[in-house]
């Protein structure tokens, strides 16, 4: 790790045994909302689509000193709009959601903050990427901050994202929508694969 601004403010918040968040960045409606997400201390995490920057000194403080961030965006240009201060201690990959390179069964969790539909329209391929890449337990979270699931015609079909999770081996599937946005969740369970999902619903 080369340069972390974050560092003394990790320190001191774990020494004050407060819940660490980065003020002002997404605001106090942004930093409620991200406190649901339960984003584990020291796990290996991909954030996939970079769709808003503010979001990432908030994951470095949650993620501790020992957790690891991955950016990954086909974007060259939304790449850039990651800060100096964020670009030295995560790591960017320039590749589409649907080719995501090695990282087999290495991650804890997956995040789309606002930007699941924007990612790639082959939806399958992409959920089957995610499946791939997380260790069994690991989760999926699609978050769409401050704007709740039946608010606009483009947010997510709930109906929709449970289908297309199970069809790509994910279970325990739970959503949670509110005035401050809407969040879908779902995790990849030990021994538990996309055959078994369509046997059990036959």
């Amino acid at each position: 790790m080369l340069h972390d601004p974050y560092r003394q403010m990790f320190l001191a918040g774990n020494a004050a045994g407060r819940l660490l968040s980065a003020p002002g960045r997404l605001g106090r409606q942004g930093e409620l909302f991200f406190r649901k997400l339960d984003v584990p201390s020291g796990g290996r995490l991909l954030l996939a689509g970079m769709s808003d920057p503010r979001i990432l000194p908030s994951l470095r403080l949650r993620l501790g000193l020992t957790g690891q961030l991955v950016i990954l965006d086909p974007s060259s240009n939304r790449l850039a709009m990651v800060p100096r201060r964020d670009a030295d201690w995560a790591v960017l990959l320039k590749a589409p959601a649907t080719v995501i390179p090695n990282m087999d069964s290495s991650l804890d969790m997956v995040l789309c903050w606002g930007s699941f539909l924007d990612l790639d329209h082959h939806y399958l391929d992409m959920v089957a990427e995610f499946f791939r890449i997380l260790s069994p337990g690991g989760r999926v979270l699609v978050a769409e901050p401050g704007r709740g699931a039946e608010s606009s015609s483009t947010s997510i079909c709930s109906t929709g994202m449970t289908k297309l999770f199970i069809e790509a081996g994910f279970s325990r599937i739970a959503f949670d929508e509110s005035d401050d946005g809407y969040i879908f969740k779902a995790e990849k369970v030990a021994g538990f694969n996309a055959s078994m999902s369509q046997a059990g619903r036959a």
